[in-house]
């Protein structure tokens, strides 16, 4: 089964809902209590610990504080279901417990301000690294005080802290790059979209060669009144027949090739 991040962003914090009961009735039909366990990459190795026990049917939201005794301030907290607890300390990233897959089985990952919240159902599981990552912005809102961030999460089976650069493109002019950041894995790493020259009508894509993970766009009013979550699907999910990993491999590769070339 994936992991369940608490998110964060500027000017919220997060909340995250987890579910004891699947969300199809056909691949785990278990009716049993799970622990709630919590992990997070620290000292090169992952730590895990058991906030407690759902019972078969409930619901529970944990957020930031509610870890905070635990997770240190720059590290992604990972939530899960599973049978057993986790080791205190582990090389690699603990297996959590193995559910469904059609669809996967979610929790609301959300962000709250003091005025607002928004969310989306989803799910976090380890990437290979080093990976790569092609996407495009159309979420990007414009308007007198509205902030645009793209976070970037990230999970990889390895604890060892890494880091690589993305870069921020206009679709129809792909020989500049206008903006680059670093990111982290096992991170959720926030970049700001604002302030690169985008207009209502370009298309931003953004690209990574060094590094996967789930890419969500979130804008937000400059006092937190509204707030927007968005997240795009990787290139191979808009295949729908034949070798869709390889169409994506395809498809990277000549969007690669094309960004930046003068």
């Amino acid at each position: 089964m994936s992991y369940y991040p608490i998110l964060t962003a500027p000017g919220c914090t997060g909340q995250t809902t987890l579910y004891n009961f699947p969300p199809n009735n056909w691949e785990d039909m278990r009716k049993e209590h799970r622990l709630v366990n919590l992990t997070w990459a620290q000292d090169t190795v992952w730590r895990s610990v058991t906030l407690g026990e759902l019972a078969f049917g409930a619901m529970q939201a944990y957020t930031l504080v509610d870890v905070s005794t635990h997770v240190p301030d720059d590290a992604l907290p990972l939530l899960s279901l599973a049978s057993t607890p986790f080791p205190e300390s582990s090389e690699t990233l603990p297996a959590s417990m193995q559910g469904t897959s059609m669809p996967n089985w979610r929790a609301t990952l959300g962000l709250v301000s003091p005025l607002a919240s928004t969310c989306y159902q989803g799910e976090l599981d380890p990437f290979p690294a080093p990976g790569s990552l092609l996407t495009f912005a159309p979420f990007v809102q414009f308007g007198a005080g509205i902030e645009n961030y793209m976070l970037l999460l990230n999970l990889e089976k390895n604890p060892q802290t890494r880091t690589s650069i993305i870069e921020i493109y206009d679709s129809a002019k792909p020989s500049r790059c206008l903006g680059r950041s670093e990111v982290r894995n096992n991170a959720i790493s926030v970049v700001s979209l604002d302030g690169l020259g985008l207009g209502p009508e370009d298309l931003p894509v953004i690209i990574c060669k060094g590094m996967s993970g789930v890419p969500l766009f979130f804008s937000k009013t400059t006092g937190g009144t509204c707030l927007s979550l968005e997240h795009t699907h990787p290139p191979a999910s808009y295949v729908i027949h034949g070798k869709r990993w390889d169409a994506q491999k395809i498809l990277k590769t000549e969007w690669f090739a094309k960004l930046g070339q003068e």
